[in-house]
């Protein structure tokens, strides 16, 4: 696993010297922590632990899980975490750095897998309920919901 092709961008294993834009693109994905009335500092550090948390969660529930950071040439834009088995795609997590919203990074990074998996994989992925942008865009790739508990939408693709 060294590079791959998502599109126009590449993905390349995250290294210790991506742990900056990571920290940054984690908290850019959490709007919770930043609306909290304490210092900044203090909200980088409840960032930080929650992200391990979740590293250690994929980590568990997805032990064959890819971790891929996208770029646009030399420019870090997001990172993709995928779970691929023999029929069937997870998208764990596709997050995009807050500057590079809305300029078409995600959409490309899935019409990407889409033609990865086409004819042989079915794709799955979850979204907050209220992250209208990300479903607005999901149901514009062909995602439907698969199921619904309130909080998150289970979404599928084949």
């Amino acid at each position: 696993m060294t590079e791959r092709r998502f599109g126009a961008l590449t993905g390349r294993a995250p290294g210790a010297s991506d742990a900056p834009f990571l920290a940054a693109l984690y908290l850019a994905t959490r709007p919770d922590l930043g609306a909290l009335p304490v210092p900044r500092s203090v909200i980088e550090g409840i960032a930080r632990h929650q992200q391990q948390l979740q590293l250690e969660d994929y980590a568990r529930r997805y032990p064959s899980a890819e971790t891929w950071l996208l770029a646009d040439g030399a420019h870090a834009v997001g990172r993709v975490v995928l779970n691929w088995t023999d029929d069937m795609l997870r998208v764990v997590d596709l997050a995009v750095a807050q500057p590079m919203r809305r300029r078409g990074v995600a959409r490309t990074v899935l019409v990407a897998l889409q033609a990865a998996c086409l004819g042989q994989r079915a794709m799955t992925l979850r979204v907050h309920a209220e992250n209208g942008a990300a479903r607005a865009l999901y149901a514009a790739c062909g995602f439907a919901v698969v199921q619904d508990d309130g909080a998150a939408l289970e979404l599928g693709w084949r």
